[in-house]
């Protein structure tokens, strides 16, 4: 079975008007689009272009164990982690027995599903991922407050004193804690910020790539101490097809970019800063693992002429990505479970060991399913996440 497959973009204030327009050839709506999602998430699931039913309905109720999604930033999205899925069981049930509706604001759990991910980018791709050394988040610091007494800037510079002999004492857990606990703290917290955002600019020579940022999300954020966390995650700059993995307990945020971005089937999002939407200090701070190493870029795997696969410890998805031309396609490929792919790039002809056949153009996705080979020809890229 192969069915073409597809959605509407998701108008997210963070999304991109231009991003996914400008690449994949799709009319513009004049709002932001932010995500196309292409699953069985209720939240919103695919449809089949064949029949006007949604994949779920195709799969009589069932649900994919991953979604597959098009990711378009033109603005920093939340800092936030996803549960394990222990965390993930337990808050649900917490949540239902307490009454919660699962629109209600302040809820934390949709599901009781994990949410492993990873993003592979298709322009460059900023990101902060996971926490900095607490040696460079010192020396950071450290010259931030020099830079604040040369600028008179007395309140930021007690703040960050105050910051770093906590870090020396206690770790990176009890810093990102002490700034998240100062949201109650409106004016004061304003006035920091305006002075980081203000040294920022001051400067000619940017100690820190994370400092550059400060001012942007200084004027989206007003008084978020978000705007703070950030300068203790690591930037990454992702180049295009290179990825990045987020397991559970990892602190991040999307700056910017365009990229495909897999995950295990679940909505559960646990934010700290750089947001309006609920923000549960105690409930993140049971769910971020402190104990992550640094996360590096990951590079695909060749596997053979036209095939890649990304790395991955997660459970619920494997991707790959897919090159064909006039002198290269790919036969019999085995896939053991359903599968869906997206043409990212030129034309990409997806064939089955049953003799079906489609063709997807750019932006263009399908459902397989039933077949135990395939084959892909064309000119052209696609990703191809299955279980």
């Amino acid at each position: 079975m192969i069915r073409k497959i597809q959605n509407t973009a998701r108008d997210y204030a963070w999304g991109s008007t231009t991003l996914i327009p400008d690449y994949f050839g799709i009319e513009a709506t004049g709002a932001p689009m932010a995500e196309i999602w292409f699953g069985t998430h209720p939240g919103s699931p695919a449809s089949v272009v064949e029949s006007g039913q949604t994949l779920t309905d195709l799969r009589e109720g069932s649900q994919l164990p991953f979604l597959l999604k098009i990711l378009a930033a033109a603005q920093p999205l939340s800092i936030q982690a996803h549960p394990s899925k222990e965390q993930a069981l337990a808050g649900f049930e917490r949540e239902n027995a307490a009454g919660l509706s699962f629109d209600a604001p302040d809820r934390n759990y949709k599901d009781d599903h994990h949410k492993p991910e990873m993003i592979v980018a298709l322009t460059p791709f900023t990101a902060l991922i996971g926490f900095r050394p607490r040696v460079d988040v010192v020396v950071s610091f450290q010259r931030l407050i020099l830079q604040a007494q040369q600028h008179d800037f007395e309140l930021l510079e007690d703040s960050l004193a105050q910051l770093v002999h906590l870090l020396r004492a206690h770790g990176v857990k009890a810093v990102f804690e002490a700034v998240l606990e100062q949201r109650g703290n409106l004016g004061e917290v304003t006035q920091q910020l305006s002075q980081l955002a203000k040294l920022s600019a001051a400067e000619d020579n940017i100690e820190s790539a994370n400092l550059s940022l400060v001012p942007q999300l200084e004027e989206l954020y007003p008084g978020d101490p978000g705007i703070l966390v950030s300068q203790l995650l690591n930037r990454i700059e992702l180049a295009p097809m290179q990825a990045a993995e987020l397991p559970a307990g990892n602190v991040h945020a999307y700056i910017a970019g365009l990229g495909v971005e897999i995950m295990a089937n679940s909505d559960n999002v646990l934010r700290g800063g750089l947001t309006p939407k609920h923000v549960d200090i105690p409930e993140l701070m049971r769910v971020v693992d402190f104990g992550l190493g640094e996360n590096a870029v990951l590079e695909p795997k060749q596997l053979s002429a036209g095939l890649w696969v990304y790395p991955s410890k997660a459970e619920d998805y494997l991707l790959y990505r897919v090159e064909v031309s006039g002198a290269n396609l790919l036969a019999d490929v085995e896939l053991a479970n359903e599968a869906i792919v997206l043409c990212t790039a030129g034309e990409v002809a997806v064939g089955d060991s049953k003799g079906e056949r489609q063709v997807l153009r750019q932006g263009e996705a399908a459902y397989l399913a039933d077949a135990r080979l395939y084959s892909f020809s064309g000119s052209g890229t696609a990703f191809l996440a299955t279980s």
